[in-house]
């Protein structure tokens, strides 16, 4: 089950580095000055913007947001149900035992009075 594991995590850690570069590639959504002016002959000739460079990396970005999730929650659905607990040591988890409330004698009343000296 550990090599399950790190074999997710490793994989979980490639899908994040894919997400961090899908999103740096796309473009912002306001181009400035220029996307105004030219952002009506975008919108004549970009009727195919699904086909487009853009389109196909709004699409790895969701199928990639997705892959990550559903890696995550089976990750943490294998290491909280399938896998032992342990502490951070690595050792199996010991239960805790009773504890006991001392209590100094002093202060412990006796359950017969004492006999007190006469002279």
């Amino acid at each position: 089950m550990d090599v399950l594991v790190l074999v997710i995590e490793i994989v979980l850690c490639l899908f994040a580095l894919f997400m961090i570069a899908v999103v740096l590639l796309q473009s912002g959504k306001s181009a400035g000055l220029s996307g105004d002016i030219g952002g009506a002959a975008e919108q004549f000739m970009g009727k195919s913007k699904a086909k487009s460079y853009e389109g196909t990396l709004k699409t790895l970005t969701k199928v990639v947001a997705i892959g990550i999730m559903l890696l995550a929650i089976g990750l943490v659905v294998i290491q909280v149900y399938f896998m032992p607990s342990t502490d951070e040591v690595g050792l199996p988890e010991a239960t805790p035992a009773v504890q006991q409330t001392v209590v100094p004698e002093d202060l412990v009343m006796p359950d017969e009075p004492a006999e007190e000296a006469t002279e």
